[in-house]
């Protein structure tokens, strides 16, 4: 069975990369073939993964036997004037803006789909909305790590601020002084940014105030990395206080605060980084790929 997958993409996100993961496990299944469907001009855009994601690819949309959508991409059918029917829909739902009621994502929900939450507190935010089974797989990660700063050395502290670079300048202001400081402000390469975490001892990173997930944290747990991150609702599953990172309050005092102590206390820096590392070993995408495939089965033998 073919199933349709679709992208617009205007520029590199952990969202894309998530995608990316399912059209891959979905391919690796033997239960669907994906195929893809990318707006005009995301093909040639700069970091585009889906180039080479061995999918057969079309340029323009047709009625498909089975779909998988995320975000937005119920638009690009309407747009086309496809209505799934009574096909199979999979829907992934990576973030906490679909419960809100009155925006496209929230009305998306009354269409009927499997819909597959990369959190369990995503899908505990949709469940009372959704048309359709809900299930939680949490993300699963896989990194080639690149050359690790050494934990023993002074200390060093990346601030990825992309989604909130004005506290990003403020937390840098703060901690001018305390350590070597790599203030990431503007979107990169995926390779560059795992690069620049591995060179840092100390991660303090910005979500959004609420995220689905936010996934930096988990991938600077599994480089061995020590955390410091404000609560977003989805990273509770793996961002545990005191255990796995340190939760200070979203605001530039408290998370400069927690660095600062962090600095001075190389022990419980060492103790957060091992246990934040066996945190993310348990999040891989060996793991996220089985879970998919079971309820990918279950789902096209019932379709």
């Amino acid at each position: 069975m073919e199933m349709l997958f679709t992208r617009d993409f205007t520029g590199f996100s952990g969202g894309h990369l998530k995608y990316y993961d399912y059209l891959r496990h979905t391919a690796s299944s033997g239960l669907a073939a994906p195929v893809l469907y990318q707006t005009p001009g995301s093909a040639g855009r700069p970091g585009n993964p889906f180039g080479h994601c061995g999918a057969p690819q079309i340029t323009a949309l047709r009625p498909f036997p089975a779909y998988f959508l995320a975000g937005l991409d119920w638009s690009l059918l309407d747009a086309a004037g496809i209505a799934p029917g009574a096909a199979p829909v999979i829907n992934l739902i990576q973030g906490l803006r679909h419960a809100e009621p009155g925006t496209p994502l929230f009305g998306y929900l009354a269409r009927p789909a499997l819909r597959i939450c990369v959190s369990q507190q995503a899908a505990d935010a949709i469940a009372p909305f959704a048309n359709g089974p809900v299930h939680a797989i949490p993300n699963g990660i896989e990194i080639t790590p690149p050359p690790l700063r050494p934990l023993n050395t002074p200390a060093r502290i990346l601030i990825g601020g992309v989604k909130n670079p004005e506290m990003a300048h403020e937390i840098a202001a703060l901690l001018q002084g305390e350590a070597e400081l790599d203030l990431l402000t503007t979107m990169c390469p995926r390779e560059e940014f795992l690069a620049r975490m591995a060179a840092a001892s100390i991660c303090i990173l910005l979500p959004l105030r609420a995220e689905g997930f936010f996934l930096p944290p988990l991938e600077a747990m599994a480089l061995g990395r020590t955390v410091v991150v404000p609560d977003c609702t989805g990273n509770r599953g793996f961002c545990l206080p005191g255990e796995t990172c340190l939760m200070p309050e979203y605001n530039a005092a408290s998370l400069s605060a927690a660095a600062r102590a962090l600095v001075r206390n190389p022990a419980q820096r060492a103790a957060l980084a091992e246990s934040g590392a066996k945190m993310a070993a348990n999040h891989t995408l060996a793991r996220e790929r089985a879970a998919y495939l079971t309820l990918l089965r279950q789902f096209l033998n019932a379709a």
